[in-house]
């Protein structure tokens, strides 16, 4: 179930947006097959800084340490380490009005990929079904010039990523493992026709790919529309 009670997980930018995810086909199949979206726990999200507190804050926390005589700070990033980038699970999805070309490059890049879209209204209901607490919040930058990191705040360091990702204009649906189960990437039970919308599939795409999901859309009993790719670029 969505949770909108923390003040972390901040929404702005994408409240009014039109929200999408990139994804190969095969994962689209394991969509519909298992009606859940698939959370990665953060270790294995790919970015080695994933859910890691920045070099220059975790030595400005260091610095304060000695100043205080403790270990508070580092006893914080020692957590975060050895127990919540294995507990936190993460579903990262990006807001924009239009398609991304950078975003079918590198998330569905061959001819049979495709880009789920839905606004957030249809987003935080899907997870109606679930028991688990999902929480959902904008990806801020981290920009060494000029920054502002609470670090008293555990879910911060899964919200914040370095400035070099600022064109992914990231949303992530976060949630965590349970103490009585394995700290590992989760299946989330979603309902499919509140999340899926409108379907976009692979530019060069053959019209055959059309066909077969419109098959799947009938075999699963789901509304979305099918649409093809608006980008035309022969680097896909």
């Amino acid at each position: 179930m969505y949770n909108k009670d923390h003040p972390t997980f901040i929404i702005k930018e994408s409240l009014h947006k039109p929200i999408w995810r990139y994804m190969d086909f095969w994962k689209f199949l394991n969509l519909l097959e298992t009606s859940s979206l698939y959370f990665s726990n953060a270790e294995n999200l790919g970015d080695n800084y994933e859910g890691r507190i920045p070099k220059i804050v975790y030595e400005l926390m260091i610095a304060e340490d000695k100043e205080n005589g403790n270990t508070n700070n580092q006893d914080t990033n020692d957590y975060l380490e050895s127990h919540l980038r294995k507990e936190t699970l993460i579903s990262s999805w990006t807001y924009d009005e239009k398609e991304s070309f950078a975003m079918w490059k590198m998330y569905a890049k061959d001819k049979m990929g495709i880009a789920i879209k839905t606004d957030f209204v249809s987003l935080i209901s899907c997870f109606n079904k679930t028991e688990r607490d999902i929480y959902i919040g904008e990806v801020s930058y981290f920009d060494e010039e000029n920054f502002r990191y609470p670090t008293n705040n555990l879910y911060y360091p899964f919200l914040v990523k370095l400035n070099y990702y600022s064109s992914e204009k990231e949303l992530r649906c976060i949630t965590s493992c349970r103490h009585d189960e394995e700290h590992e990437s989760k299946l989330v039970e979603v309902d499919l026709n509140e999340l899926v919308k409108n379907i976009y599939i692979s530019p060069n795409s053959k019209p055959e790919f059309k066909k077969m999901l419109s098959l799947l859309k009938t075999e699963y009993k789901l509304n979305f529309e099918i649409n093809f790719s608006e980008v035309n670029d022969s680097w896909l």
